[in-house]
């Protein structure tokens, strides 16, 4: 943060402090409750951000949902995305590991609607404008809102079909000055970390798994023992890798300040917020001066200022930014990390030897010495959002009418420093006579660094808006004409070329509203816009969409049923885009040379590389997406309080290979052409009672509650996509989700050398009771590739259930919210499950394997100590339920009687302790987390802190 972002925020309290004199005195004999009562479900006046404006609810005929910036300060996490499971109906949130500052979730809004993992991104927006989200902080969030269907969404033209995410943050007000200011200190623990059994019965199962392979055990009964007793270890460790390199907690702090007033000329809100989390590797940058702690910090700043600079003509500033530092010891990425403590066997070496070495071999490395003595991994970002917004009113020519425009810069600059070195290690053998011998492997160098990268964007952004709000009587007109330009320049040097060129879109949009007597509402939309990925003459597209709604409550033969306080009808139908066809499909409508084919030529088959013609689309052309929803709002004895979605989408110019129709035999590469197409479709309810009555809240209880449930579901189905021609339709993805599991059906495992003998002959290896069955599905007498079938559901969840309730006694106040998936698979594969697979290790699952013994109750196949290829085939043997339920957070808070802090200028002051990802009910057997199964565990955080206003 340089000196001018600082004078701009003194300058901003400065007029803060000024517009509040004459007020002081009154502020300070206004009353305050000792706890605000819960408010009621919706208020219908209430105005919520949309596409480029606001509206208030009742108008509202598009499917929108919003989560406010206060139910997410309930999550303690230092990415926002990871606050947002369970809060929107229809936002998918997948978690990707709890790494700090390398956190970010996937989120996808109504289900899976194209193929590809590129093609499902969201827009995300800022204030209106196309930015990053993950380094914003809750208390700048004044809400964030998912716009779902084409009315919501066709006004971003071919940039709105996998929905919207609107981000909007907290701006000044006509009032006194507001001073918040917050602690929050807790720390952190793996939610669950992969279990492995220990060096004996390691040993032991091993010698199990060289017996079945026909071998001669490797460890003698006095290595068993010696492995039992822990009497040497030295050469017979017993290695916890897990416990040597992780700490069991780690600390998370959080400091917020934040200022919030105005006058009729001037409005602000400040903050500056700061957040620091330390990870879970042990502390070894206090152990060697050349390795560093495992440490995330961040730094935000934020001010808002909306000026009335005339009678007409008011300005908006809006001015955002984060200064981060990430630490990691270690040249090597986390994962590499982690994948390394899931492998190691515990009786591989220990972790130091006995004269003070590092243990290790010239295959396997040793973890604690990769911390220690291979340097470290930092890196410093920049985040920057700022917009400056002018508005004329323009009642001189049509009352309600106005002209507004806007630019925006945000961008965002990363830095590396990778400094690395090697080290020694060493692998003891001790001979007869008991003299040890050490054969050393890598050496000590000095640190080298490496400056150079750095990723970076960048985004300019111009808007226009002419707008239009009046009511004649009965009938209100609200309209919004727009254009949009914007540009999108990465600058990350790792980059090809045409990555790097800027990524623009031009066009603009419109939106009219017509209600009658506050009970028919009509509205259309439209966008028109264009991108530089596409061939000229097919650059622009157009998107409309138009919705329609029914207050029935307001008709006179309702407003008599006093049980029906009010009833909303709505739908909408309509086309929106998406140009998110693949990073590497940029520009494919040009005819392009690659310099990628290899000839082999000469008697020694030498590989030549030359230019090859590369396959291109003259007529490539966004995704098209229509869209129908329908849906009802109720609330009946103004407490109860219900909503209802129906929605489906139809997705099609898809980018696929035509290989159905021109076979992969015939050796051309194939360009990509739009026929893929797919059908999604799905539901989202909400339904929420609450003890205060939606007519107010000025009577209230001692004991106010409010509970809300939501669920939402999403199932797609391939209509369409050009897959090669199979052998056999079980095979065809066409008809099935996107992402859908192939695999082989287990039968369960073989009893005897009679049922293998009576079965059906499984190419993959030679086979023993014990070992897994597999259904033969074409009955051809051959398990092989060609019996693989649908096996399982994706790792998406098509139904999400969340419940969330708050609870007010006096000063006490409890909230908590739930969240539960279901419809996903989850897998029991890699070292974690298949034991002494690649040299790794074996886990307590194993202890369940197929013996002569427990051949009745097995629940595991039988121990081989060689790559089995039949038993670790993908199958569904090694397939679970992925449902979960998940305790997302709980919080319990207390705040002070306004006798008490009168004396101290303080007006309101609150304790609270707070839980995040508590805990977690799953099939998962206390394996791994049903979320993330490999790598940077999921997080449990527990924090207490204070919130203080003045």
């Amino acid at each position: 943060m340089n000196a001018n972002h600082y004078l701009t925020i003194r300058l901003i309290f400065l007029l803060g402090l000024i517009s509040q004199m004459g007020r002081s005195q009154q502020a300070g004999t206004d009353s305050v409750k000792t706890i605000a009562p819960i408010p009621p479900y919706d208020n219908r006046n209430a105005e919520l951000p949309i596409a480029y404006g606001r509206q208030p609810l009742w108008k509202i005929t598009s499917a929108l949902s919003t989560v406010s910036g206060s139910d997410l300060q309930k999550n303690f996490a230092t990415n926002l995305g990871n606050t947002l499971f369970g809060r929107i109906p229809g936002l998918t949130v997948q978690q990707s590991g709890g790494e700090p500052g390398n956190d970010t979730p996937t989120l996808i809004g109504r289900g899976i609607n194209t193929f590809g993992g590129s093609g499902r991104n969201l827009l995300i927006m800022v204030d209106g404008f196309e930015s990053s989200y993950e380094q914003l902080v809750p208390d700048e969030i004044e809400s964030i809102s998912l716009l779902k269907d084409a009315s919501a969404t066709a006004i971003y033209g071919l940039r709105g079909a996998n929905g919207v995410l609107l981000v909007t943050t907290k701006r000044g007000s006509d009032g006194p000055l507001v001073v918040n200011f917050s602690t929050q200190q807790g720390f952190h623990t793996a939610s669950r970390l992969p279990q492995f059994l220990g060096s004996y019965d390691y040993a032991r199962l091993y010698n199990e798994g060289l017996r079945n392979d026909g071998k001669a055990p490797r460890y003698t009964d006095a290595d068993l023992e010696a492995y039992r007793t822990g009497s040497d270890p030295y050469f017979y460790p017993n290695v916890n890798w897990y416990n040597e390199v992780l700490k069991k907690t780690a600390p998370i702090s959080n400091y917020n300040l934040n200022f919030r007033g105005g006058s009729s000329t001037v409005r602000y809100f400040v903050l500056l917020n700061a957040i620091q989390s330390n990870g879970l590797y042990k502390n070894v940058g206090d152990l060697d001066p050349e390795s560093v702690n495992s440490k995330y910090s961040r730094f935000n700043f934020r001010s808002n200022v909306d000026i009335n600079l005339t009678k007409r003509l008011s300005a908006s500033l809006t001015l955002g930014g984060s200064v981060e530092d990430k630490a990691n010891p270690a040249a090597t990425k986390t994962d590499t990390v982690f994948s390394a403590l899931a492998k190691l066997p515990p009786n591989a070496f220990p972790v130091y030897n006995q004269d003070g070495s590092f243990g290790g071999t010239s295959a396997l490395t040793n973890p604690l010495g990769n911390l220690l003595r291979t340097g470290s991994y930092t890196s410093n970002g920049r985040t920057l959002q700022s917009t400056l917004k002018l508005t004329e009113q323009l009642d001189m020519i049509a009352q309600g009418l106005s002209i507004s425009a806007a630019v925006s810069f945000n961008s965002f600059f990363r830095s590396f420093s990778d400094k690395t070195k090697t080290y020694e290690r060493a692998f003891a053998t001790r001979n007869a006579s008991g003299e040890v011998f050490y054969s050393r492997f890598g050496q000590n160098t000095s640190l080298v660094g490496n400056e150079a990268n750095s990723d970076q964007w960048r985004n300019v952004i111009f808007q226009g808006f002419l707008n239009y709000d009046r009511t004649f009587g009965k009938h209100g007109i609200s309209a919004l004409l727009m254009y949009n330009s914007d540009s999108y320049t990465n600058v990350n040097p790792t980059t090809s070329a045409i990555q790097s060129l800027p990524f623009k879109h031009v066009g603009g949009g419109g939106r009219i509203t017509y209600s009658n007597r506050n009970t028919y509402i009509g509205e259309f939309s439209f966008g028109y816009m264009g991108s530089e990925n596409f061939p000229k003459d097919r650059r622009y597209g157009f998107f409309p969409a138009a919705s329609l709604g029914w207050i029935v409550s307001n008709e006179n033969f309702l407003k008599e049923n006093s049980a029906i306080t009010y009833l909303k009808l709505r739908g909408s139908y309509g086309l929106t885009g998406s140009d998110q066809i693949g990073v590497n499909n940029r520009f494919i409508f040009e005819q392009r040379y690659p310099y990628t084919d290899a000839y082999y030529l000469g008697n020694n088959n030498t590989q030549v590389f030359g230019l090859a013609e590369g396959a291109f689309n003259p007529d490539v052309t966004w995704e098209r997406q229509k869209t129908v929803n329908l849906g009802v709002e109720l609330t009946l004895a103004k407490r109860l309080d219900f909503t209802l979605d129906l929605f489906r989408n139809n997705r099609s110019g898809i980018l696929v290979s035509p290989n159905r129709t021109v076979p992969q035999y015939t050796g051309v590469v194939l360009p990509l052409l739009n026929q893929g197409e797919i059908d999604n479709k799905g539901f989202e309810a909400t339904i929420r009672y609450s003890n205060q009555s939606a007519a107010g809240t000025s009577a209230t209880s001692a004991f106010q509650y409010m509970v809300e449930a939501s669920s939402w579901y999403a199932q797609n189905k391939i209509v369409y996509n050009a897959e090669a021609i199979r052998l056999f339709d079980y095979q065809y993805t066409t008809g099935r989700p996107v992402g859908q599991p192939f695999g082989l059906e287990a039968l369960g495992l073989f009893k005897d050398q009679a049922e293998i003998a009576a079965s059906p002959r499984q190419i993959f290896s030679s086979l023993q009771p014990g070992d897994i069955k597999y259904k033969d599905q074409n009955g051809d007498g051959v398990i092989d590739q060609n019996d693989t079938r649908p096996i399982g559901n994706t790792s998406v969840p098509t139904l999400t259930v969340s419940l969330h309730s708050k609870l007010q006694y006096k000063g006490f106040d409890l909230d908590f919210l739930f969240q539960g998936v279901t419809g996903r698979t989850a897998y029991f594969g890699g070292s974690q499950f298949h034991a002494f697979q690649n040299n790794g290790q074996v886990a307590p699952i194993a202890l369940d394997r197929w013996t002569p013994e427990t051949a009745a109750t097995a629940t595991y196949p039988r121990l081989s100590a060689s790559n089995n290829l039949n038993n670790y085939q993908f199958s569904s043997f090694w397939q679970r339920d992925g449902s979960f339920i998940k305790l997302r957070s709980l919080e319990l808070g207390y705040t002070l009687p306004v006798s008490l802090l009168n004396k101290a200028q303080i007006t309101k002051a609150r304790v609270f302790v707070n839980g995040t990802n508590l805990f977690s009910l799953d099939y998962m057997q206390g394996y791994i987390d049903p979320e993330v199964s490999s790598g940077y565990p999921a997080l449990r955080t527990v924090s207490a802190g204070v919130r203080l206003q003045f």
